[in-house]
């Protein structure tokens, strides 16, 4: 393996390319000092075969080349993982027939809300940022006592998601679903559905983006030491990329908008909507979410002060966390392994 420096000013060309290839990256903005810097490492894997997707299952974590997948297990190396041969299935189940195409379905091992996915398929509304024009005319769960209930929307709004997420918001010991539904009138929001005397209801909905056709994608959701949780998305990843929290508790939903801009965590047009990761990075017990800057050229950290980390390449595969490292790969294939 070969390796080398690179300097804010540009990429240095290896010597040889044809085996795996490691370089560093200082992870410092132009203006800030160097003793002021934090340094993350980025190693560029540069593979016989394209890498096609990044997984993270129960498993373990594994980089996908098609119809191969490797598992990347701790090594002792600069980069502190490598592949090796391991069996790879995907966590998630696919959604019954009749469910939304390409959906799958969340699963809670406790609470009220075992299962949930999207039925009802429809074109009804014409935006296509998932691939399609197909989406969600509905939302489906399995509760506790393995009791089936669906929420059907009204013809003006779809769930313009793939897979909605089952989690306990506000700590109650009761599971709430979070979705992304789409109107016709306004776009996308944050939806929170829940079980009130046995049958499924809408909780909250955060604020539409304010026109058809503008998106947004959940980033992650992170837990608090009291049991709570808060949802962070990125509306219009595609345009400008603004970073929002929500969170729901007393059956109340509260909004903050604009934390930050500059973010993108989906390519207009894939189904890959995982572009972002929460880990405890440093184990100071504060979890930290990393996405992509809006030309998905660095990562960025908008919960800490952690500096962005500038990579080699525009990054359009998950973005998943695993023994201390951030692992994705580029549009064109290259896996990286990043030390921040």
């Amino acid at each position: 393996m070969w390796g080398w420096k690179v300097s804010v000013s540009g990429y240095r060309r290896p010597r040889s390319s044809d085996a795996a290839i490691a370089f560093a990256i200082a992870a410092a903005a132009l203006a800030v000092p160097a003793d002021e810097a934090r340094a993350a490492d980025v190693y560029e894997m540069r593979l016989p075969t394209k890498v096609t997707s990044v997984r993270q299952t129960v498993n373990g974590s594994f980089a996908v080349f098609g119809e191969e997948a490797f598992r990347l297990d701790p090594c002792p190396t600069p980069e502190g993982l490598c592949l090796s041969s391991a069996p790879f299935s995907e966590t998630s189940v696919n959604a019954p027939r009749n469910a939304l195409p390409g959906g799958q379905i969340d699963i809670a091992d406790a609470g009220d809300i075992r299962n949930a996915w999207y039925g009802r398929p429809t074109e009804r509304y014409a935006h296509g940022a998932l691939g399609d024009d197909v989406e969600g005319g509905s939302l489906i769960v399995v509760t506790s006592q393995g009791k089936k209930l669906e929420f059907v929307l009204p013809e003006t709004q779809v769930f313009e998601d793939i897979t909605p997420r089952i989690t306990d918001l506000d700590g109650d010991g009761n599971n709430e679903v979070v979705t992304i539904r789409s109107s016709q009138s306004g776009g996308a929001a944050v939806v929170i559905y829940g079980l009130e005397e046995n049958e499924l209801v809408e909780r909250a909905a955060g604020s539409e983006n304010g026109a058809p056709n503008r998106w947004l994608n959940i980033a992650g959701i992170i837990r608090s030491a009291d049991g709570t949780a808060t949802v962070y998305g990125v509306r219009t990843p595609h345009i400008g990329g603004r970073l929002f929290s929500i969170t729901y508790q007393d059956g109340a939903l509260n909004e903050v908008n604009n934390i930050a801009t500059d973010f993108s965590n989906h390519v207009l047009g894939s189904t890959e909507l995982g572009l972002s990761a929460v880990m405890d990075f440093d184990g100071d017990g504060i979890a930290e979410l990393v996405l992509p800057s809006q030309d998905r050229t660095r990562l960025r950290f908008p919960l800490s002060d952690r500096l962005d980390i500038a990579l080699p390449a525009p990054v359009d595969k998950a973005i998943i966390a695993t023994e201390g490292r951030i692992v994705t790969a580029t549009e064109d294939g290259a896996l990286l392994i990043i030390v921040p």
